[in-house]
């Protein structure tokens, strides 16, 4: 995915692979069948505002994730950094590609100089996730989010390519740099 930029034969796989997988079945149906205003509002929006709300929500209504998921992440992992709890709630996708693009997102790749594809395996979960429906205005998002509280803790980092990171300038012009591209291992608990 870190070369290839997109794949939406992957993501269709992904999705039919979800939609016949009655671990995925079970999970759903252990959330509320309407998501909760906190929860809604902190996807829809993300903003500062929505994060301890979501938070509690996430905590009140959640499950843990099976031991052994693997989900994805995109972002940066703090250089120099081991083992961290996380401060605010984690969210994740079933999809590389989703993780991908939310390491673009807002020129975050741009910004840091580096894009992270995380792969980010559930080892002994304490921490309580809420996964959304497929359904609705972000249902392609694939997305479970993480309560605050979860242990990180990286396993392995591999150098995969340098690609092209975009940002709108101060005049609506494209910039763009090459960065490199890593792919992080991590550990969620």
């Amino acid at each position: 995915m870190l070369r290839e930029g997109a794949d939406n034969a992957l993501e269709r796989h992904i999705d039919k692979a979800l939609s016949a997988s009655s671990e995925y079945r079970d999970l759903r149906n252990l959330m509320p069948s309407n998501v909760p205003q906190a929860l809604s509002a902190y996807q829809a929006e993300f903003s500062e505002a929505d994060l301890s709300a979501a938070d509690s929500a996430i905590k009140a209504i959640g499950v843990t994730m099976p031991n052994g998921q693997f989900l994805f992440h995109g972002g940066l992992w703090p250089l120099g950094v081991q083992t961290f709890t996380t401060t605010r709630p984690f969210s994740t996708s079933f999809c590389p590609q989703v993780a991908r693009k939310n390491a673009e997102w807002k020129s975050k790749a741009y910004d840091a100089g580096r894009m992270d594809l995380m792969v980010v395996h559930v080892i002994q979960p304490q921490t309580k996730a809420y996964a959304y429906s497929r359904d609705g205005d972000h249902g392609n998002e694939k997305e479970v989010v993480f309560a605050t509280g979860a242990q990180l803790t990286l396993t392995r980092e591999t150098h995969i390519a340098d690609v092209t990171a975009y940002k709108v300038g101060p005049c609506y012009e494209t910039l763009k740099r090459t960065v490199p591209a890593y792919l992080v291992e991590i550990d969620i608990s």
